[in-house]
């Protein structure tokens, strides 16, 4: 006996069966020794060689490998000669107990084991016990060892046949399954191009139908206008138009208790309402088994988006062919609606390309007045142009703003007026409402028009405030977003990019302008914003001077209860107003 640290010896049981294990072990581990365990025959055989213990508890019916099978293996392994093999199974005829001595074992335990004799069972052929086979029975218990591992093999057999065939089947559906997946792959491909609906029902419909062996196959879906549902279905005479239904329809209302974008089909089908509902609009016959999928609105309020209805004699939907329902399902969906949403934009494209055309013929007319001009100081003649041709294209486009595309009218609308209020053609003097998340990009529009922002300066927004309106007069604030723009374009080289943005939280309003030129003195950040404060100044020999319109814009904002600063170093200089926001 092997004994380490004081063990009376190691022990390896082989038993799956957790229960059996921790008695065993609570009862040989308090005696002393020292115990392992595996759950199945290999794993038990694996750690034998890797421990040699000095005994083995074998349980016979093992999963897998049966404990007789282990006991041989065990037995052919020279490294394991001295170690002891005891069975233990509640199996209690001769026979088995003839069968575990000729396969190798030394002894045999019955189970239920006895607690008050376990432990001295197991001592004993550790001292040297053995069980005998009687002379002559030999043969008989290799014979039934020989049958046993015969039909161990048999249902071995049997059960990889039976994996076997099932293996088959199941390649045979993901096979099905990948084919189902190609097509509707190329399905969706092919959908990418197509922008007619009626075209896109036809297509999807027909796909489906084939895949899935349909007799018919229905599809409705909501109106824009949310008044009714609009269909169409296919069947052996092709597709055709269905008539349309109301949303106070009976079906409408039972299908928005079902679990949207889910197959609802056969026995859950045929013992629910939706069932004759579906009969009496011809969705179905009474031999035929039925399908249905309502699908949910993804864009704007929650609600239905539309159905699938379909029908077949030749079996029952399987689980994977209601998934494959839900996939042209989405398909349907999604490309019905890009198509709806791509008609939408070409109206758009339309609409605005119409008012490009009018904006262009209105540029004509201002550059063959530019032109008569003469030599007139560009910035006074395109504000002498700009107000007489202002009143013109502001009828135009009041018109356009009232018609095709009222969000870009709006907008030129807005524009012209700003050029009004420059040419005091609209009265800029007067306090009024004011956006300048919407005043900021028309004036640098202007003064792009007017040559105060180079081409090459790259001029970005980056607007997050929550709010950017606020009460004031409309003139303060077009001069010191001038005096801003001014100020960036100071120093050699002028920057190349400047960066326009606000931020706030509804109460308070940030606006910032921060540019990428060469940086100003400290000296001069502390007097930027003091009147006169450049008068006696001159060019630093590095860096540069802020813009006179600093103090001056400190000044305006000083009446909005409006706080700047400024702070530069190389690389970025940046101004920031702070400002009250009304109510």
């Amino acid at each position: 006996m092997s004994a380490g640290g004081g063990s009376l010896g190691r022990i390896l049981c082989i038993e799956d069966n957790p229960m059996n294990w921790r008695l065993v072990q609570r009862l040989l581990g308090q005696a002393g020794f020292d115990m392992h365990w595996a759950e199945e025959g290999m794993r038990g055989f694996e750690m034998a060689m890797d421990i040699k213990p000095d005994l083995v508890l074998l349980d016979i019916n093992l999963p897998g490998l049966s404990g007789f099978e282990v006991a041989t293996k065990l037995r052919q392994q020279r490294d394991l000669d001295t170690t002891l093999i005891v069975a233990l199974t509640a199996k209690t005829m001769r026979s088995d107990r003839e069968t575990a001595l000729v396969t190798g074992c030394d002894g045999f335990i019955s189970k239920p084991i006895d607690p008050f004799h376990f432990v001295e069972q197991v001592k004993g052929y550790l001292a040297g016990r053995r069980d005998r086979i009687e002379q002559g029975r030999e043969g008989a218990a290799l014979r039934q060892f020989t049958q046993q591992v015969v039909e161990h093999l048999e249902a071995q057999l049997k059960e990889a046949q039976e994996s076997n065939r099932r293996l088959t089947e199941a390649q045979r559906e993901l096979e099905a399954r990948n084919r189902n997946l190609s097509s509707l792959f190329n399905l969706s491909q092919a959908m990418v191009g197509e922008h007619e609906p009626e075209r896109i029902f036809e297509r999807v419909l027909d796909q489906a139908q084939q895949e899935l062996g349909l007799q018919r196959i229905s599809a409705y879906r909501v109106h824009d206008s949310g008044g009714y549902m609009e269909g169409r279905a296919w069947d052996s005479e092709g597709t055709r138009v269905l008539p349309v239904l109301g949303v106070d329809h009976p079906i409408v209302g039972r299908l928005q208790s079902l679990a949207w974008d889910q197959a609802f089909g056969d026995e859950e089908l045929n013992h629910s309402p939706l069932w004759d509902l579906g009969l009496e609009l011809g969705w179905w016959t009474h031999r035929s088994h039925g399908l249905v999928l309502p699908l949910a609105s993804r864009t704007g309020v929650p609600g239905l988006w539309g159905l699938l209805a379909a029908a077949r004699d030749s079996g029952a939907f399987q689980a994977h062919e209601r998934e494959l329902m839900g996939l042209y399902g989405g398909i349907l969906q999604v490309s019905a609606s890009n198509a709806s949403l791509i008609s939408t934009l070409n109206q758009a494209h339309q609409a605005l390309a119409e008012s490009y055309e009018r904006v262009e013929t209105s540029l004509g007319e201002l550059q063959k007045a530019q032109h008569a001009a003469g030599q007139r100081s560009r910035n006074v003649a395109v504000g002498d142009l700009l107000n007489a041709l202002a009143p013109k294209m502001l009828t135009d486009l009041e018109a356009l703003a009232t018609g095709g595309n009222p969000e870009a009218g709006t907008r030129v609308v807005s524009l012209i007026k700003a050029v009004l209020r420059r040419g005091g053609q609209v009265g800029s003097a007067m306090p009024e409402h004011l956006d300048l998340h919407a005043l900021l990009p028309q004036e640098l529009e202007i003064l792009r028009v007017l040559g105060s922002v180079p081409v090459g300066l790259e001029v970005t927004f980056n607007l997050k405030a929550a709010s950017a309106r606020l009460f004031g007069v409309p003139s303060d604030f077009t001069e010191v977003i001038g005096y801003l723009i001014q100020n960036a374009m100071e120093g050699m080289p002028p920057p190349r990019r400047l960066v326009i943005g606000t931020e706030g939280d509804g109460k308070h309003l940030t606006l910032t302008f921060e540019d990428d030129g060469v940086a100003i003195t400290p000296e001069l950040q502390a007097v930027a914003f003091e009147p006169f404060s450049g008068l006696s100044e001159s060019a630093p020999m590095e860096g540069r001077l802020p813009a006179p319109g600093l103090a001056a814009c400190a000044q305006l904002m000083g009446a909005y209860e409006g706080v700047m600063s400024l702070e530069s170093m190389p690389g970025r200089t940046k101004v920031r107003l702070d400002l009250p926001l009304e109510g």
